[in-house]
């Protein structure tokens, strides 16, 4: 601790070049701890999706409806603990831009089929009472400063009620928490009474079925078995695990961690090649210093570390200003994509790279330094 003023002062010994090297760290570390957090976060929701819950669609398309026949004969599948219908009803909120993710549920078999969503029964009971009743997640209530007893008007992005208007106003009587990745406290659940009778098309169908099964170890049998119930018949079905859609989700969007991987790779090689420049640069104006440094008794060792220190203390500084400046940002993308992101494990990476930076720029000019002759260097060879 006692040489730390020593490397302090070396860092700055040149503030100019200094800043900007700090700065070029700490962007390319923000941007590592964006998209490795982003990846962390996908990663999350597919560990945390539920085993034992399956989702029952058309085989022809997710968004092609079935007949709401099917619920009794799947909830009479062996093996199957609960089903329920489910009705998209995505919409917009004041502005065309302001999306908010909403379903048609019945309000006994939904929240029975999913404890991780935690609301009062006072609440839930309220909202088998009222025709046009909704709970919303604590998160979407809070974005849009919604409360228990306003009347909100969504225009659906699907579904025109029958005075030929998109726009369906709910009354919220309840408001759900849960800190379930998969569904999370960002939607708004109404009746499905209330979409299904009041839309112009499509009545006495579901968008999609939930179902519990009893034993999870069992779930893709009995997905087997609820699709076979409905084989060649007018409304085939395709059944899958929560887990399984959440997969395939994220494979649309490609191979999230090479395509990461990729980018990360190529910043850092640069990066490696900037720091490493400036670091000799910094050497070679330093010769002097330290050969008188050598001449006052500094070891070849304790040059070595020396310099090294520098790099180290340097860049981890650097590179852990960018990975707080990302991590304050892992709130914005739950707020915008729906999953959290755990900081902790994506600092610890960060600052193992920050480190590794550090030894592969700082050794090079440290050994030369270590083994720098006094006489040479202030002969200036």
């Amino acid at each position: 601790m006692k040489f730390l003023p020593l490397v302090w002062a070396g860092i700055w010994r040149k503030p100019g070049r200094a800043i900007l090297t700090l700065l070029s760290i700490l962007n390319a570390f923000l941007l590592f701890g964006m998209l490795q957090g982003f990846n962390s976060g996908l990663n999350n929701v597919a560990a945390e999706t539920h085993a034992d819950i399956l989702y029952t669609f058309s085989r022809v398309s997710q968004i092609e409806p079935l007949p709401l026949s099917h619920l009794a004969q799947i909830q009479r599948t062996p093996g199957v603990r609960a089903a329920t219908p489910l009705i998209i009803f995505n919409s917009t909120y004041r502005q065309p831009t302001t999306r908010v993710q909403a379903f048609a549920v019945d309000p006994d078999g939904f929240f029975g089929l999913y404890p991780s969503l935690k609301v009062p029964r006072a609440q839930l009971e309220v909202m088998k009472r009222t025709r046009t009743g909704a709970i919303v997640g604590a998160d979407l209530a809070k974005r849009h400063g919604w409360k228990i007893g306003d009347r909100v008007p969504l225009r659906s992005l699907l579904w025109a009620n029958r005075d030929g208007s998109p726009t369906w106003p709910v009354d919220i009587v309840g408001i759900y928490n849960t800190t379930d990745q998969v569904f999370s406290a960002n939607a708004l659940l109404t009746n499905y009474d209330y979409v299904d009778q009041g839309r112009t098309v499509a009545n006495g169908t579901a968008g999609f079925y939930m179902v519990r099964v009893a034993d999870p170890n069992q779930a893709n049998q009995v997905a087997a078995s609820i699709d076979k119930l409905f084989a060649n018949s007018p409304h085939e079905t395709k059944t899958a695990s929560e887990r399984q859609l959440v997969q395939d989700q994220i494979k649309q969007i490609g191979d999230i961690g090479l395509v990461i991987g990729a980018i990360v790779g190529a910043v850092f090689f640069a990066l490696l090649f900037s720091v490493g420049a400036v670091m000799m640069q910094s050497m070679r104006e330093r010769i002097p210093e330290l050969a008188v440094l050598k001449t006052l008794g500094f070891s070849d060792g304790r040059i070595l570390w020396l310099i090294l220190s520098e790099s180290v203390v340097f860049c981890v500084i650097s590179g852990g200003l960018g990975l707080a400046a990302a991590a304050a940002l892992f709130p914005l993308i739950k707020k915008q994509i729906g999953f959290s992101i755990e900081p902790g494990p994506v600092m610890l990476l960060g600052l193992g790279f920050a480190v590794g930076l550090a030894i592969l720029t700082g050794l090079p000019p440290a050994i030369r330094g270590m083994r720098l002759q006094i006489v040479d260097a202030l002969a200036g060879r």
